[in-house]
């Protein structure tokens, strides 16, 4: 049997975050009935987690483990696999480095919310987190906002966002490190943390601004409180998946007298046109847990370009 292809994180990243956004915005109504995926804790912030995805021309399925004490272990958080086959045949095509599609895929996504739902002159960039998803998702909101100007971090330590700061390399922008109370000021927020409380504070979100948040993938964990999300319009990536994992939610519905009928609209009805911004005063907030079907789009997309 002829080896199959693996694709590294280097030449995923590579593919590129326009590319990347493009992909997912092609995405159809007839791919929205997202399969049930397997999430299996292995104890506290363990996680292992089975993806799978069908289209019209493949298949797919990611492998993710999430180990909490990994960053002490001086690894990454999460690791992943991702194995694409063909979907008439099932014969394996390409393999590629999970976490990499991971992390180029949902500041995608976030990206195209964002597109549709942010102010098209916000100037202030609010990161929460210090991660692989928080440096993919100031590159992904620069490149659909180029009129922001000034960037915020707030990471779980003052320590902790500088040397992240360090790191990132972007030049032309003022990059500080901002308290939770001046990165919930900023016009635009995305919260990249695995938090198991609110790290948004709600008092400081002003009017207009649009937030995407990542981070939380079970109830266990959330990074806006329930003011928050009774405040902001909802938007999210997928409804049934955001009933079954997205934290801020359920904790919402559970608690107060918001319902998952508030929810405005999903990503298939962002980029259909169906929903957009209305109110520019309004406070919109996009809810990601990730969808399997945009590994698959993205791996079919690296795949083809590729050959």
């Amino acid at each position: 049997m002829k080896k199959i292809p693996h694709f590294s994180a280097d030449e995923i990243f590579a593919f590129g975050i326009q590319k990347t956004i493009s992909a997912l915005k092609t995405i159809t109504r007839t791919d929205n009935s997202p399969i049930p995926r397997e999430h299996i804790p292995l104890g506290e912030g363990e996680d292992f987690l089975l993806m799978p995805a069908v289209s019209s021309t493949g298949l797919g399925i990611k492998l993710v483990t999430v180990m909490a004490e990994n960053p002490n272990l001086g690894l990454p958080l999460v690791h992943g696999f991702y194995l694409y086959c063909d979907k008439k045949t099932g014969v394996p095509k390409a393999t590629f480095d999970g976490s990499a599609l991971t992390t180029l895929r949902t500041p995608a996504a976030s990206a195209v919310a964002t597109e549709i739902l942010a102010s098209k002159n916000v100037e202030t960039l609010g990161i929460f987190g210090t991660g692989v998803q928080a440096r993919g998702h100031i590159e992904a909101m620069l490149s659909v906002r180029p009129s922001i100007k000034k960037i915020l971090i707030c990471g779980r330590s003052p320590d902790s966002s500088n040397e992240f700061i360090e790191t990132l390399g972007i030049e032309g922008y003022e990059i500080y490190t901002g308290s939770p109370e001046e990165t919930a000021s900023c016009n635009l927020i995305c919260a990249c943390t695995s938090s198991k409380t609110a790290v948004i504070p709600t008092e400081s979100v002003k009017p207009g601004t649009h937030l995407n948040l990542i981070g939380s993938f079970s109830e266990a964990q959330k990074e806006a409180d329930i003011g928050l999300i009774k405040t902001a319009e909802i938007y999210v990536d997928h409804k049934k998946a955001a009933k079954e994992e997205a934290g801020e939610l359920i904790n919402a519905e559970r608690e107060s007298t918001w319902s998952f009928e508030n929810i405005k609209g999903d990503f298939l009805d962002l980029i259909s046109g169906n929903v957009i911004r209305t109110d520019p005063e309004a406070i919109t907030l996009f809810k990601s847990v990730g969808l399997a079907i945009w590994d698959l789009i993205v791996a079919e997309m690296i795949f083809s370009d590729s050959n």
